[in-house]
């Protein structure tokens, strides 16, 4: 059984990765593959979408 994803950590985490490229831009699929390369996220289509819309949320 897989581990339940913790959002508030994981946009928290994003906004680090994106906070470190500053100024320079960064794209939602170069953060999705930090994430995973972490072992925040497992690599995965709905997870992909998942995550847009949780950082899409973050940003409003």
């Amino acid at each position: 059984m897989t581990e339940r994803i913790r959002w508030p950590v994981v946009v928290d985490r994003a906004r680090e990765i994106v906070n470190g490229y500053a100024p320079l831009k960064v794209t939602l699929r170069q953060c999705m593959y930090r994430l995973v390369s972490e072992g925040v996220l497992p690599h995965t289509a709905p997870m992909y979408r998942r995550l847009s819309a949780q950082l899409a949320q973050a940003r409003r």
